[in-house]
């Protein structure tokens, strides 16, 4: 049975994370952290989060100081350089562009229009959250613990094709391209919110019969799929689209789908070969792991 959750519970924890983020604007961010503050898998927090707030938590931590800035300029007399630096911006020059690009105002302008700028200023007490039931094409599929053969990528996951080359290449040289099932791509990290050098990812084959001894090549190591219950998406076009489903995913339908997540990345399935399909009728297969 699913445990039910609900779209007020979702929006509860995400406010947690937001308000814990607003007072502790001098700390340095932590996710791990905020994911366990909000009850929340490291693997899906932030991607959760940006889908429900429309922005990442680096730019609401840079939304909020900017905002501190603006009430001090408009209140106080302390040297904007001074004000910039605690904002964290290293430069006045570097302030000023992010501070008119959030206020439409310089800071000297800001400070010169006083209480009246101030006074105008929204008030962002949390973030901006919509949800919305949809009806889409997810399944619940129940799947056994699965072994798969795969090389760490780290690194933009656009780049991630590497990896899959540097695998088919010793499958075929192997020969055993004809034991092969479907690729898969592992994808721990969001990338809205860790810097694309930083992200990690696994390119993966799974063929049809686990092999009978290990790859010979050192890169290339077994990784379980974790048995359990995955809601399944269906994504149809290019894969430089696929953000668009995992924000259907995360931001509209997990919130109200009365699940919750399980403490395991998502994967995804690749049903054809991007060599020899139009990118607009490529298949890939999203799983989701939720509890229960």
């Amino acid at each position: 049975m699913k445990k039910p959750k609900t779209e007020q519970d979702y929006q509860k924890r995400i406010r947690h994370a937001y308000a814990f983020i607003a007072r502790n604007l001098d700390n340095p961010l932590d996710i791990g952290f905020l994911a366990k503050e909000s009850a929340f898998s490291l693997y899906h927090f932030h991607r959760i989060y940006t889908a429900l707030t429309g922005e990442t938590v680096a730019d609401t931590h840079r939304r909020l100081r900017l905002d501190r800035a603006a009430a001090h300029i408009a209140r106080g007399s302390l040297p904007i350089t001074h004000i910039a630096m605690e904002a964290g911006y290293e430069t006045p020059q570097s302030f000023s562009k992010a501070f008119k690009t959030q206020f439409s105002l310089s800071p000297a302008q800001y400070r010169k229009a006083g209480n009246n700028a101030d006074d105008s200023r929204p008030n962002f007490i949390y973030p901006p959250i919509h949800t919305e039931i949809i009806n889409v094409n997810i399944t619940i599929e129940t799947r056994q613990e699965e072994t798969v053969y795969g090389i760490r990528h780290n690194g933009p996951y656009m780049e991630i094709y590497q990896a899959f080359n540097q695998l088919w290449d010793w499958t075929i040289a192997s020969g055993l391209a004809p034991q092969v099932r479907y690729g898969l791509g592992i994808y721990y990290d969001d990338p809205l919110g860790t810097a694309p050098e930083k992200c990690r990812s696994d390119a993966c084959i799974q063929f049809n019969q686990p092999l009978e001894s290990e790859p010979s090549d050192k890169q290339i190591q077994p990784i379980k799929l974790a048995a359990g219950r995955y809601a399944k998406y269906r994504h149809i076009g290019p894969y430089s689209t696929l953000h668009q489903a995992y924000q259907t995913f995360y931001g509209q339908w997990l919130p109200t789908s009365g699940y919750e997540c399980a403490d395991h990345p998502a994967f995804e399935i690749y049903m054809n070969n991007p060599h020899d399909t139009p990118e607009a009728e490529l298949i890939t297969d999203i799983y989701l792991p939720i509890k229960g």
